[in-house]
Parts: structure tokens; sequence; C-alpha cells
């Protein structure tokens, strides 16, 4: 059924029970893999900055933000992997799940941009009506 599962996550609430609801969907179908996908969303600096790695920082939050994520897969006894990318997410997301054949996509109803996704449509719903397969989005 679904054999491999895509799981967006920021490391917002929602985005921590979409983790969850993939491990355990994983466990009771049997899939081979559950990977998560974080998506950095390109920042659109103005000056340049001077004097500071950007990319050694963002790259050091990402760490952060995913070492809970990657903690509790390793306790889940599922098989799992983990991506980071930049740009618009809900293009990532969607095309990644295409191109790697996933079967099921899952993410939280809302991430931790929620004022620019009232702005800027919802990456949910953007998922939902754009994928290829089937979107679970958790609350």
């Amino acid at each position: 059924m679904y054999k491999k599962i895509l799981v967006a996550f920021d490391g917002s609430k929602p985005s921590v029970h979409a983790l969850k609801h993939g491990a355990d969907l994983a466990k009771i179908v049997d899939s081979e893999l559950v990977t998560v996908l974080h998506i950095n969303q390109d920042l659109p600096l103005q000056e340049p900055v001077l004097n500071i790695d950007l990319e050694k920082l963002i790259d050091e939050e990402d760490q952060k933000l995913l070492s809970p994520a990657v903690q509790f897969l390793s306790k889940s006894n599922v098989g799992y992997e983990v991506h980071t990318f930049h740009g618009d997410p809900s293009n990532i997301i969607t095309s990644y799940a295409e191109r790697e054949y996933y079967d099921v996509i899952i993410r939280g109803n809302t991430g931790k941009g929620v004022i620019k996704e009232a702005l800027l449509g919802s990456v949910s719903h953007k998922v939902a009506h754009s994928a290829d397969c089937p979107v679970i989005i958790v609350k």
C-alpha cells in the first residue's frame, strides 16, 4: 500500500504530529522507508551579509531542528532517511515525491510560517492540489 512515505518537516508542532503519524503508518503497513524532507525557504537578502557564514548558520539550525526527528525515528524501528533542500516548499515536496515515486505525503496542517502561509497561500493546500499521490494533512 504505502511502501514509501514522505513526511514534510519544519519542526512545528503539526509537523511533529505528521512525523509521528508517518512512523505509526509505516509500522502498520510495513513500509520500506520514511523520508523526512526539510525545506528552507530562500531568504531574500537585500544587502550582502559581511563576515557571517550564512550557509554554516543555516546548516547548524537544520541539524538542531532535525535532531529530535532523527532520534524519534531511530527509536521507532522504521527505515528512514532525512533530506534538506532550499527553495519553495510546495514545489520541492511535490516534485521530490513524484521523482522518487513516493506513495503518500504527510505534512502538518500549518508550518512555522503561519503569516507567510496566510499571505502567500498554504503549503499544505498547494501540495494537496498538485501532488500525484495521496496527501495526509495532520493537525
